[in-house]
């Protein structure tokens, strides 16, 4: 009997995005597995439970299901940065994580662009460093990074000139 590849590191990076993406959002393993179920991908607590904890492997349905429950995006619990020494999420990475989500779809935009915002927030909820010495540096790479995020997603398409039309669902 072949025995189960080992998780790697990208899976055990989205297993903890999506446990703590599950905390933030108050939600208990039962809670998101319904939630995940009731969109049309059939998931159980227990399949949860061993995703988050690495014991399973998750394939692209299910990731897509389950950000789309917690209300991000695939490539949010595949990018972001958990669990790294001396970083911390903060009100900072949490608000710069949000207007990420809210661009929507990046198609063009360089992906590591959201990675270094997201980084960049998290090293000021940090404290800047000893002393706060770098605290302004980092606001400033902080603000340049989100305009190069804001100048590089594609534009969105006005055919509604009259603003008449509903948004689409």
């Amino acid at each position: 009997m072949a025995s189960r590849p080992q998780i790697g590191v990208v899976g055990q990076h989205v297993a903890g995005a999506i446990t703590r993406l599950r905390h933030d959002r108050g939600l208990e393993q039962r809670d998101l597995a319904e939630r995940v179920s009731t969109a049309g991908r059939p998931l159980t607590a227990s399949v949860l439970s061993k995703i988050e904890s690495g014991s399973r492997r998750i394939d692209v349905d299910d990731l897509a299901a389950i950000a789309n429950a917690l209300g991000a995006s695939p490539a949010l619990l595949l990018t972001s940065t958990d669990n790294e020494p001396g970083l911390v999420y903060g009100p900072v990475a949490d608000a710069v994580r949000a207007d990420i989500e809210a661009l929507g779809d990046l198609v063009g935009v360089e992906p590591s662009l959201a990675q270094m915002a997201c980084r960049l927030a998290m090293e000021i909820d940090a404290g800047g460093g000893e002393d706060h010495r770098l605290l302004s540096q980092l606001n400033r790479e902080l603000r340049a990074t989100l305009a190069q995020l804001l100048e590089g997603r594609p534009e969105k398409s006005d055919d509604d000139e009259l603003d008449d039309l509903a948004d689409p669902v």
